[in-house]
């Protein structure tokens, strides 16, 4: 690579890097301004106590058999699909992400 070439390609890169920061900057407050999670949580207070209240009431009578079925079935099915998933994502990057669904 030549010197003039290089000089040239660092320079667009601190051209494209020129500002980002002040950009980031106010990307994270405008996010903070819009996802404030305590005026959220003030909002929709009747909402959670109301669910609170629903999960405590299905839990003491009688959800604890139903959830552990689930638990039993769902948790394995779920560890399966993942361990498929890895193995198929290991072999389309061997096959150089050429191989057929």
């Amino acid at each position: 690579m030549k010197p003039t070439e290089k000089k040239q390609i660092e320079a667009e890169i601190e051209r494209a890097r020129d500002g980002v920061g002040d950009r980031i900057d106010e990307l994270d407050a405008q996010l903070r301004r819009k996802l404030d999670v305590g005026s959220m949580a003030r909002e929709h207070a009747p909402q959670l106590v109301v669910g609170g209240a629903v999960v405590g009431f299905l839990v003491g009578f009688g959800v604890p058999k139903v959830l552990k079925r689930v638990v039993q079935i769902a948790v394995p099915l779920a560890v399966v699909a993942y361990k498929v998933k890895v193995s198929r994502d290991a072999r389309e990057e061997v096959a150089g992400g050429y191989a057929e669904v």
